[in-house]
């Protein structure tokens, strides 16, 4: 039995290094020397902690290196977070100039589970986000000791809201190609709550939201945006490249 696990151990590590290997020879030349601080973070802070590369190259299958990705479920060839997204898409609009890195903020990943996540954008020579660094902390058993400190009267009551304090939008931490897609989905929806979106007009806003907040940089989001808002591909289509000419604009 312990021999077959090795086998099946040394079969997933090969397979493991061979997708790597993969997606190391694809990937931006200026991210490969990533890719064993990945392995080296992983390591050191230990298996709490996730820590992914993304290449922006391909959002749709962004991650070329990750340590500890059980956490998650996330594999090499993951696609690329919402939040990596938003922070692609800002950059660009700022064209070049936006935010360097966003730490300790909220995520979410397999099932619900709670993280503390960190991004950082990494940058070419001539100052363009190519990629970014993440580094995901699973809290899942810190919750549970406070929730227990908690409950038997232990635990440190906190102002709700504290000044100065910043809110980022949950990200998602998950394998499944379309949970940013949902994510962004819902973000931009829950705001047309109670709303008619039945005219051109609020239909071309939503389009430019998704736009905005880069949803139409994943695979299948014409086609998954249309089902959801009962309209044709083609004019999902019609409405995207009006976004684009007016968030250019």
């Amino acid at each position: 039995m312990i021999k077959s696990f090795h086998i099946i151990d040394n079969t997933l590590s090969l397979w493991y290094t061979r997708k790597v290997e993969e997606r190391t020879a694809d990937m931006h030349q200026e991210l490969k020397h990533y890719v064993a601080i990945v392995e080296f973070l992983g390591k050191a802070l230990g298996k709490q902690y996730e820590i992914v590369l993304h290449d922006f190259t391909d959002p749709a299958h962004a991650v070329v290196a990750i340590a500890n990705g059980f956490q998650s479920g996330r594999t090499v060839g993951s696609p690329m977070t919402n939040l990596a997204m938003r922070m692609m898409q800002d950059d660009t609009a700022a064209h070049g100039h936006g935010k360097n890195y966003i730490v300790q903020h909220e995520a979410s990943g397999k099932d619900g589970k709670p993280f503390t996540s960190s991004t950082m954008l990494i940058r070419d020579k001539s100052g363009s986000a190519i990629g970014a660094l993440c580094v995901n902390f699973n809290v899942e058993v810190f919750m549970e000791l406070k929730s227990f400190i908690d409950s038997i009267g232990l635990g440190e009551d906190k102002p709700a809201n504290q000044p100065g304090a910043i809110h980022y939008e949950g990200e998602v931490l998950s394998d499944a190609g379309n949970s940013a897609l949902k994510s962004i989905y819902h973000t931009v929806m829950d705001k047309y709550l109670n709303v008619d979106i039945s005219s051109q007009q609020k239909k071309q806003e939503i389009i430019n939201e998704f736009y905005a907040e880069g949803a139409f940089l994943l695979k299948g989001s014409v086609c998954f945006i249309a089902d959801k808002m009962a309209m044709s591909e083609p004019t999902v289509y019609r409405y995207l490249a009006k976004a684009k000419q007016q968030l250019k604009a």
